[in-house]
Formats: structure tokens, C-alpha cells, sequence
């Protein structure tokens, strides 16, 4: 009975950090826009953020240097 508890318990924890990630916004490399974007490619992504990291002249979050590759990336597209 104790090891259901723990098992239980356990499930909860992983439950509660997923959800607390997801509702503060972290980005998930694997599903965000910039990702889906770049077809699914994680590489590519990376290196645009790398991009957006190494182009601008004020240190960026990871969340706005990805922003910025997105918008980039949109734009590169529409023209």
C-alpha cells in the first residue's frame, strides 16, 4: 500500500511541475512556433536563435531571441 502511495505521490510531483512550466510560458524546444515554423526542425531553430543571440547588441532572453527569429523568419518568407 505504501508503494501505490509513493507511486501516486511521484505522479502527482511530475504532474505539477508540467504543469506549473507550461502555465509560466517556458519554452518547450519542441513545440513552439518557431520550431513548427522551421517544420519541426530543432536544429534550425536553434541556429536562428543563435542568430538573433549573436546580432543584436543587448543580451536577449531565450524567449525573445526566439520571438525575433520568428518574426525574421515570417519576414524572410514574405518577400
Amino acid at each position: 500500500m505504501s508503494e501505490l502511495l509513493l507511486i501516486v505521490t511521484a505522479i502527482g510531483v511530475v504532474a505539477l511541475v508540467v504543469w506549473l512550466r507550461r502555465r509560466r510560458g517556458a519554452v518547450d524546444p519542441g513545440n513552439d512556433r518557431l520550431t513548427r515554423a522551421c517544420s519541426g526542425d530543432q536544429a534550425q531553430a536553434q541556429r536562428l536563435e543563435d542568430l538573433e543571440h549573436a546580432q543584436s547588441p543587448e543580451p536577449l532572453s531565450r524567449r525573445e531571441a526566439r520571438k525575433r527569429a520568428l518574426e525574421r523568419l515570417i519576414d524572410d518568407r514574405s518577400t
